[in-house]
């Protein structure tokens, strides 16, 4: 290949891959991964098409739904920190502007998972009787003498509880 043509090919190909990562910029194409720290919380997620992609809020996190769920509020903080922040700073220009809206939509529009985990109470002896005389009256097999002790202890708990 003579230099020229060389020269002209390079340039060529330059400015193709220059136009073509305008473009991917511009309109959001490609899927980008997000991981950032706030508020002593690390989220991740995803954005494509200047939108975020809800399903990936937090998706690293999604086996343990305690720390998801810390995950998930932490994230709708951040859209709403991250649109407020831009909104007050008036940049300029195409990508400023796409990111802002990407933003504040996701802070509006994003529902976290709200999750809490207790330990399980005890029951009651008037829950216990309760159950055993379901247990007993939905089994056909059992003493109907039984099944009466153990109905009337509950009608006498709940009396009791009255």
């Amino acid at each position: 290949m003579d230099p020229i043509s060389a020269l002209f090919a390079a340039l060529l190909d330059s400015t193709s891959s220059a136009v073509r990562n305008h473009m991917q910029e511009s309109l959001g194409t490609e899927v980008i991964t997000v991981t950032v720290d706030h508020n002593d919380q690390r989220v991740s997620f995803q954005h494509q098409s200047w939108r975020i992609r809800d399903e990936s809020v937090c998706v690293d996190k999604r086996k343990k739904m305690a720390e998801f769920s810390k995950c998930t509020l932490a994230a709708k903080e951040f859209f709403a920190d991250a649109c407020s922040y831009l909104r007050e700073s008036r940049g300029s220009g195409l990508k400023y502007d796409k990111t802002k809206n990407m933003y504040c939509a996701s802070s509006s529009s994003f529902q976290p998972t709200i999750a809490f985990v207790a330990s399980a109470r005890q029951a009651s002896p008037l829950e216990l009787a309760r159950r055993e005389c379901n247990r007993l009256v939905l089994q056909q097999s059992a003493n109907a003498e039984a099944r009466k002790q153990a109905c009337a202890r509950y009608e006498a708990l709940k009396r009791q509880e009255q």
